[in-house]
């Protein structure tokens, strides 16, 4: 966010608000989806939520490596402040 000009940070905030929100509820709707077909097809809930939370495991591995290498890793410059929330 600190490379965002000054008179576009509210929008910048809002479309990551936007994104994290979106992703919440569609992790949501994934998880129910998976658990929920399983539950139907005759697993019963238990195996319906274990398929469901092996999906988004796999989906949050997956996420995380392609954090850990797309992401640059960005330092401060030694003796600069970085401000913490």
């Amino acid at each position: 966010m600190s490379h965002v000009p000054e008179d576009r940070a509210g929008l910048a905030s809002g479309l990551m608000t936007a994104a994290h929100e979106v992703g919440a509820a569609l992790g949501v709707a994934v998880f129910s989806a998976v658990a929920t077909a399983q539950a139907v097809g005759g697993g019963g809930f238990a195996a319906g939520y274990r398929h469901g939370f092996t999906v988004v495991a796999g989906v949050a591995a997956v996420l995380a490596l392609v954090a850990a290498l797309a992401v640059p890793a960005v330092r401060p410059a030694p003796g600069a402040s970085v401000a913490v929330h």
